[in-house]
């Protein structure tokens, strides 16, 4: 199924919401910019999971489109990261790639060849190495950063 066809049967503010998802925001940040209750996030977020048939934020983001910088109005635009990508070891690197592509702590495991309790150990380095609170905005800044989301990882 083309992405395309996949996300029309988004509201128009569930797209917004997939949008600020896929930026890394957290739903305390979304309810905050939109002056929506953080509630009102999980319920739009829980139905944009539901439409697209998917379990977690991640996959959601994973399958947003990339949105032009005009495209929504931001009250607070995200940083970069303040530590470059390239302070991540190659192993760090690849598991960041794997979570770019929207992929979960136990495929990363089985992709890359390692425990579950290894890929939350690089997982939990790449967050506090970059800065940010979560794997979606680790996703963010990946595809900030240039780092492709394929899953030739």
């Amino acid at each position: 199924m083309d992405t395309t066809e996949s996300l029309s049967p988004l509201t128009p503010r569930e797209s917004e919401i997939l949008t600020l998802v896929r930026e890394g925001r957290s739903s305390k940040e979304i309810a905050r910019d939109l002056g929506i209750t953080r509630s009102t996030v999980r319920c739009h977020v829980q139905r944009v999971l539901t439409k697209l048939g998917v379990a977690t934020r991640l996959q959601a983001a994973a399958l947003a489109p990339p949105t032009s910088a005009a495209a929504l109005p931001r009250p607070r635009p995200l940083p970069p990261p303040s530590a470059p990508i390239s302070a991540l070891t190659p192993r760090e690197t690849q598991v960041l790639r794997c979570i770019a592509i929207g992929i979960g702590r136990a495929e990363i495991a089985k992709h890359l060849f390692m425990s579950p309790h290894t890929a939350r150990t690089h997982i939990q380095r790449i967050l506090a190495k970059l800065e940010v609170h979560s794997a979606i905005a680790a996703m963010a800044a990946a595809r900030r950063a240039g780092i492709p989301a394929q899953k030739g990882a």
